[in-house]
């Protein structure tokens, strides 16, 4: 199977992801049925679940705590706030699959990093366009990844943040958050397939090796805050999809409290090479 062939990562709700096959794709469950029966029987493509709105179904983890297969899950928590408290009940599924949970930033969003850090699941936290309030909470994010000492899981989209500025290539926010139409193609009930974070239609079957690329040229070519941006090239106008208009300053603010993060980081490796080559 060569990359031309299938150059995206298909995303899609369960019952279209049916006639896969051996092609790379991401199933969307929803229910008990559809995890059961994907953890029962899974297609040689087949490279993770995305659950979605059924954290709290007991049942549904026990079973999978009880599987035979090993396929990999990623809890998407949409209500941080309310669902947090239930990661609880994949203590035992963990055992057996590889879980990652993906946070919408909304309000609860630090409860929730804090707890599935605790239990040891990488995070990934989809910022989205955030408002004021949730800017704040992503900050408290940021300052808890760094400090707190228990964290042992990556935290992205800061985690690979911190390695960009290293010179990683690790890609845009769009690859680092999975939402880059190049790389991840996503597909709604219909076999449609849509740009992310938004319900309108695109054509990205035809452009989405370009439409991070093209989205951030309409961005410069309008005067856009992002001509100047000195974080263009991590973002690439991440922040500012689907509303054009919103405004970065608070995001600016978050990304330099990353690169102060780097930048003292940096300061205290050349400081233990120092001490390293010159031992008193």
């Amino acid at each position: 199977m060569s990359e031309e062939d299938y150059p995206s990562l298909r995303i899609l709700p369960s019952a279209l992801a049916e006639g896969q096959g051996d092609r790379p794709f991401v199933a969307i469950v929803r229910s008990r049925d559809e995890l059961c029966r994907w953890l029962r029987d899974p297609l040689p493509g087949l490279k993770w679940l995305q659950v979605e709105g059924m954290l709290g179904d007991s049942d549904a983890w026990a079973e999978a705590a009880h599987s035979d297969s090993d396929v990999s899950l990623d809890l998407i928590l949409s209500d941080p706030s309310s669902e947090f408290s239930d990661l609880y009940k994949l203590v035992d599924a963990c055992a057996v699959h590889d879980f990652r949970v993906t946070v919408l930033a909304r309000p609860g969003l630090l409860k929730a990093v804090k707890l599935a850090a605790a239990l040891g699941f990488p995070v990934r936290v989809l910022p989205g366009q955030p408002t004021a309030e949730v800017l704040a909470e992503l900050k408290e994010v940021l300052d808890f990844y760094l400090h707190a000492p228990t964290v042992e899981v990556p935290v992205e989209f800061f985690h690979s943040l911190l390695a960009f500025t290293y010179g990683a290539d690790t890609g845009s926010l769009w690859m680092i958050l999975e939402e880059d139409p190049a790389a991840f193609l996503r597909y709604d009930i219909n076999g449609q397939a849509r740009v992310p974070r938004s319900n309108a239609f695109e054509s990205v079957e035809i452009s989405s090796a370009e439409f991070v690329e093209r989205h951030l040229k309409s961005l410069v070519e309008r005067g856009a805050e992002c001509a100047t941006c000195p974080w263009q090239q991590s973002c690439r106008g991440y922040f500012k999809w689907p509303d054009r208009a919103y405004s970065c300053q608070g995001i600016k603010d978050l990304f330099a409290a990353i690169q102060a993060a780097a930048d003292e980081m940096a300061r205290d490796v050349a400081s233990c090479v120092l001490q390293s080559a010159n031992p008193t």
